[in-house]
């Protein structure tokens, strides 16, 4: 496959990307140790790209199947692709869609947890990158906050969980969309080094009551 690369990443898995797009790094990788899950649980990803977060928890049983959401139809059929490379292809199903219009594209109300590493820029704050599909990942006006926990909510059961990594520096913004779509933050953790914080985890429950637990990580 052209302008790709093929890197292995945790838990043995061999991961194949774009090399003009975004690639693997940390937020997805604490992201997915972020994620509670469990062997029987039905988990989406929404922007899920080339899948290494289903992969990830799919390979340390935290969930039975995965759907990935991606708007962009090359990175759902190379997550495809990923998973039945590494042996999970009757356990994920890449779905391409714009989860800005989330009906249809997974059951409402069945997934146990949803996961996303979603665009975190501005739609109007610096400039677009010099690929469209690095754009795509990077910059909101593809995935608002708001479209993205309301697709979450909408696809999650009743007392669900809703795992999403984030800039701190906007973390308001996302609490605000969870809580206006009934996602009640329940665990959040700043990640770091020393005292710059540069990701924010963050778990909200569907339905939950509130009450938040902070922690603090380095990295």
């Amino acid at each position: 496959m052209s302008n790709t690369k093929t890197t292995e990443i945790n838990n043995g898995i061999r991961l194949t990307e774009f090399t003009d797009g975004l690639l693997f790094g940390t937020d997805a990788l604490l992201l997915a140790r972020f994620v509670k899950g469990g062997p029987r649980k039905k988990g989406v990803d929404i922007g899920t790209g080339s899948g290494p977060i289903s992969l990830i928890l799919l390979s340390e049983n935290k969930a039975a199947h995965m759907t990935g959401i991606e708007i962009q139809p090359k990175y759902a059929d190379l997550a495809n692709s990923n998973a039945i490379t590494n042996g999970f292809g009757e356990r994920f199903t890449a779905v391409c869609g714009d989860a800005k219009n989330p009906v249809g594209l997974y059951p409402t109300g069945e997934a146990d947890f949803v996961v996303s590493n979603p665009p975190f820029m501005k739609a109007a704050s610096g400039k677009h990158n010099d690929t469209e599909s690095k754009t795509i990942a990077r910059h909101e006006e593809f995935l608002p906050p708001e479209a993205l926990c309301a697709a979450a909510s909408l696809y999650l059961k009743y007392g669900g969980c809703f795992y999403v990594v984030y800039r701190p520096e906007r973390i308001c913004t996302l609490i605000t969309a969870m809580k206006t779509h009934g996602l009640e933050p329940k665990r959040i953790c700043f990640a770091g080094a020393a005292e710059k914080c540069a990701l924010a985890l963050v778990e909200a429950k569907k339905g939950g009551a509130e009450g938040t637990e902070i922690r603090f990580m380095k990295i």
